[in-house]
C-alpha cells in the first residue's frame, strides 16, 4: 500500500504542470502515459479514467496549496489580519516565481471541466468554499479591527474573486508588473476595510 500510494502521488505530481498548462481536456492520454514516464497498463491501475484524474489532480493540488500557505496562515499566532496579508504576499511570491505562470489552476479547471461533468462543478465548488472560509476565517477572528459595515463573508467573497481574477488576467499577459499591480489591488481592498486604527503601513 506505501508504494501504491507514492507512485500514485509521483504520476500526480508529473503530469500536473502539463495540465497547468495545456488544462485535461487537450491532453492526450500519450502525452499523460509519457509525462508520468508509465505504461498505459499501469496509470490505469491507479486511475479508471482521466476524469478520475481529474479528480484526483484537484485534490492533490488543493492539497499542496493548503499546507503551503492557508493552512500556517489559518493556524498562525498573532494578529489574524497580518495573517490573512501574509497569505495574499506568498500566493504573489508563488506566481512571481513561475516565470511562465499560467494562473492558478484550480481556477483554470473551472473553466476546462465544469461543463464537461457536473461532479467537476460539484468538487471545485467544495474546493473554492473551503478557500473562501479559511480567509472568512481570519477577517472573523480580527473583526474588532474591520470597519463596522465590514461583513468578513462577503469580504472573503471580494478578495478570494480578486485573487482569481488576476491570476486569470496573468495568463492572459504574463506581465509580472501586472500581476505585482493587482495584488497590491486586493491589498488596498482589504486595507481600505479595515478601521483606521488599524490601517497596515506594509
Amino acid at each position: 500500500m506505501v508504494n501504491l500510494k507514492r507512485t500514485r502521488e509521483d504520476i500526480l505530481s508529473s503530469v500536473g504542470e502539463l495540465i497547468h498548462r495545456q488544462g485535461v481536456q487537450s491532453t492526450g492520454l500519450k502525452e499523460l502515459f509519457a509525462a508520468s514516464q508509465v505504461s498505459s497498463g499501469s496509470f490505469y491501475n491507479y486511475f479508471e479514467s482521466k476524469d478520475e484524474l481529474a479528480h484526483a489532480i484537484i485534490d492533490f493540488k488543493w492539497s499542496e496549496l493548503k499546507a503551503a500557505i492557508l493552512i500556517p496562515a489559518r493556524n498562525a499566532s498573532g494578529d489574524p489580519i497580518a495573517n490573512l496579508f501574509w497569505m495574499i504576499d506568498r500566493l504573489e511570491e508563488k506566481h512571481l516565481s513561475d516565470p511562465n505562470c499560467a494562473g492558478c489552476l484550480l481556477g483554470n479547471l473551472i473553466v476546462d471541466l465544469v461543463e464537461h461533468d457536473t461532479s467537476f462543478q460539484e468538487h471545485l465548488v467544495q474546493v473554492f468554499d473551503e478557500w473562501q472560509s479559511t480567509i472568512a476565517q481570519l477577517l472573523q477572528a480580527g473583526q474588532s479591527q474591520l470597519q463596522a459595515h465590514v461583513t468578513p463573508e462577503e469580504l472573503a467573497e471580494q478578495l478570494l474573486t480578486m485573487i482569481e481574477g488576476v491570476l486569470l488576467m496573468e495568463r492572459l499577459y504574463k506581465q509580472p508588473a501586472r500581476l505585482q499591480r493587482g495584488f497590491n489591488m486586493i491589498r488596498a481592498l482589504l486595507k481600505a476595510s479595515l478601521a483606521q486604527a488599524h490601517r497596515f503601513t506594509a
